[in-house]
């Protein structure tokens, strides 16, 4: 049987997804705000340049006939941290008992805010490694293959029946049933390179080199800091290694909080440095640096 996904914030990663689903050989509808939603071409190119051409229908959410003739099954989530509640509110009312919707979202507390507004239909979560950016003119360029891990918000929930089309059409894809502390890690690398590099406006590499390797130590040992506080003394020892690795594998990338500043657009700072510093513990230790990164990001973007 045909699996049928709709896909909410078609940006890089979420054209990416759309595009690998439908490879897969999944139904993919598009949800946008275009009220004249017509078909849409989703060009993907990859570093051995070959490029792929892929035709997704679109929908308008204000189209609400159309979209309650085709009712959500599946809904893949890939909007900014900060839109993800808005974007879920939009849906809502088109999701069934069950229904999967699936956040692929930087950040951490989504689920929490999620959860409530889609009833009883299943949340899962997501976290990926693969690199896409997307040019003016609205290609894919895919810079990692990546690999992409899926867990239920509920952890007592089996793996679902429609894991193995992503399996198939997304690599390195598999079901991880601690999904926490797989996105935990995430924020907590995410909290080192992204604020440092959108700050001093340099490549993931940069943070490497003698000019920013106290200022990322600095990041490092305060983000160890906040984990061990926490409990999570596996995730703070792996953390140094980690952020090493990346930046080195993405030495030449620009981390998504530094392409969103420098664009003026709002970045995902709250759900990454400002979930440590305020949620990850009730009484946290001092780290000055952290939030001198996190007040630098708020003064200087849109949502500052």
């Amino acid at each position: 049987m045909t699996q049928r996904w709709h896909i909410l914030g078609v940006g890089a990663i979420g054209g990416l997804f759309a595009c690998r689903l439908q490879e897969a050989g999944a139904d993919v509808t598009l949800l946008t705000r275009d009220s004249a939603a017509p078909p849409r071409q989703l060009i993907l190119k990859d570093r051995q340049t070959r490029t792929r051409t892929f035709a997704q229908q679109s929908i308008a959410l204000s189209d609400t006939k159309t979209a309650a003739e085709r009712p959500i099954e599946r809904l893949l989530v890939c909007t900014k941290a900060w839109a993800v509640t808005d974007a879920i509110r939009s849906v809502a009312p088109l999701l069934a008992n069950d229904s999967a919707v699936v956040l692929l979202c930087n950040g951490m507390g989504l689920a929490e805010s999620v959860a409530p507004l889609i009833g009883q239909a299943t949340l899962v979560l997501g976290s990926t490694t693969s690199g896409c950016r997307r040019t003016p003119e609205g290609e894919l360029i895919l810079s990692g293959e990546g690999s992409t891990q899926l867990g239920a918000f509920d952890q007592s929930m089996a793996p679902p029946i429609w894991l193995p089309d992503w399996q198939r059409g997304v690599p390195e894809c598999q079901w991880e049933p601690d999904i926490r502390c797989v996105l935990l890690a995430k924020v907590a690398l995410n909290a080192v390179i992204n604020p440092l590099t959108a700050i001093h406006g340099v490549s993931n590499g940069d943070l490497l080199t003698p000019s920013l390797r106290e200022a990322t130590a600095q990041s490092i040992e305060e983000v160890q800091r906040l984990l061990l506080a926490a409990g999570e003394a596996e995730i703070a020892a792996a953390l140094p290694l980690r952020v090493r690795a990346v930046c080195e594998m993405t030495a030449r990338n620009h981390s998504s909080m530094r392409v969103d500043l420098e664009s003026g657009k709002r970045t995902e700072i709250d759900a990454i440095v400002g979930w440590l510093l305020t949620a990850l513990i009730a009484d946290p230790p001092a780290t000055p640096h952290l939030r001198a990164l996190y007040d630098a990001v708020k003064k200087r973007s849109y949502d500052g």
